[in-house]
């Protein structure tokens, strides 16, 4: 019998496994592989497919400060289980009008903490990125001594070869019942049964329609778009020292950029990424539903609509050919993932990364872990932050909003 399970070996799961494995549990760990062709396969896919990622570090709120500060000092650590480099590039840009995000520029820009950013009007930004055009009264926020980006892909191997020289157990069959009495029986899609004496859930979209959760619990899921521009070599390297940026563009077609410099992919394309919302995100209903989305959801439709923002931004560029590609971001109410109790003891939660599991995924898998070892809270951060919301509950949504709501709330359509 194994002391833990934990069903989900996306970046949270794969995080606090490798946490559960290094305390020295008995991990075994529910992590079918990325399939190799999406359109034909059914279920669950991984938000970490992917070879790039944003990993800003500054933030207002000290919560999501504190964890993006332990994420960064798990560097080193996570990428000696690694094959490849996981964390790279230069520090993020955050580019903005000053009264948009006021708070956060004016916290960055204080003498004491000059030694995390730099700030550059719109003349710095010109000289400093020729490559990029911005309108006049925006300004940037360079995050300094950081690298900027992470490959999610090789995080997720590097946290699930690191569960395997600790001794730990990997599976490669979902999981589709959990029975819980005096210890937790987990029966995979194989038919093959894990017994653990706790389990820990890390299905992210999944969960309420899992079969697993004893209890559904307040999820929102968005399907998401990432507009990719393949590029020639020579564009490439014009392109390749930009930092990773996050881009609060004024545009009713796209919003919330997040921009990601030429990076090469598995089938050897280069592509410049140039993520946002868009007029066409919706809320997801079901399994089913977010499966079909993952396998053949019309994506491209956005490319003529988004594209010229994008092209906008990069004055002059050279586009071999239009993709995209598709994911889906599972959303609470609260802003953080659950990380708590489901059934006291027995079965925890480390549900819902919010669009931002990847750059915390090590100091979220790390809370997770204390958890599920401690069987209370006794990390310094406040368990309030991160509890555990059920669908029957009452809770506010304030600020889960998609583009065209926000749109036709200022007046737009």
């Amino acid at each position: 019998m194994f002391d833990v399970v934990v069903i989900g070996g996306g970046m949270l799961g794969a995080s606090a496994a490798r946490h559960l494995s290094e305390m020295g549990y008995a991990i075994a760990v529910v992590a079918p592989p990325e399939p190799s062709a999406l359109e034909d396969h059914h279920g669950p896919f991984g938000a970490h497919y992917d070879v790039s990622r944003s990993s800003r570090t500054l933030y207002v709120d000290p919560v999501e400060s504190e964890l993006s500060k332990r994420a960064q000092e798990a560097n080193a650590s996570i990428e000696q289980f690694s094959q490849k480099e996981v964390f790279f590039g230069q520090g993020h840009l955050f580019v903005a009008k000053v009264e948009d995000d006021e708070e956060f520029f004016t916290h960055f820009g204080n003498s004491s903490n000059s030694h995390l950013a730099k700030i550059f009007d719109a003349e710095g930004l010109r000289k400093q990125w020729p490559e990029l055009n911005f309108p006049p009264d925006f300004v940037g926020l360079l995050e300094l001594d950081r690298k900027g980006m992470l490959n999610p892909r090789a995080l997720v191997a590097a946290q699930l070869s690191a569960v395997d020289l600790f001794g730990g157990q990997i599976f490669s069959s979902a999981a589709n019942s959990l029975k819980i009495g005096n210890h937790c029986s987990v029966t995979l899609v194989d038919g093959s049964k894990i017994e653990a004496k706790k389990v820990l859930l890390s299905t992210g979209a999944w969960s309420n329609s899992s079969g697993l959760l004893p209890r559904p619990v307040a999820l929102k899921t968005k399907t998401e778009i990432v507009l990719l521009a393949e590029i020639d070599p020579d564009e490439a390297k014009r392109l390749e020292n930009l930092p990773v940026m996050h881009y609060e563009i004024r545009n009713n077609e796209a919003a919330d950029i997040y921009a990601v410099p030429p990076q090469v992919y598995p089938d050897g394309k280069t592509l410049l990424k140039w993520g946002a919302n868009t007029l066409v995100d919706r809320w997801t209903n079901d399994s089913e539903d977010i499966n079909s989305w993952y396998r053949q959801g019309n994506s491209d439709q956005i490319i003529d609509s988004v594209k010229q923002s994008m092209e906008n931004t990069y004055p002059g560029l050279r586009v071999k050919k239009w993709h995209t590609n598709r994911c889906v971001i599972t959303y609470t109410p609260h802003g953080l993932p659950y990380i708590d109790a489901l059934v006291e003891n027995k079965v925890y939660a480390a549900i819902g990364g919010n669009g931002r599991s990847a750059k915390w995924a090590d100091s979220l898998g790390a809370l997770a872990a204390s958890l599920v070892a401690e069987e209370r809270w006794k990390d310094s951060l406040p368990s309030d932050r991160f509890r555990v919301i059920f669908e029957d509950e009452e809770t506010d949504w304030v600020g889960r909003k998609l583009l065209k709501e926000r749109n036709c709330a200022l007046g737009g359509t």
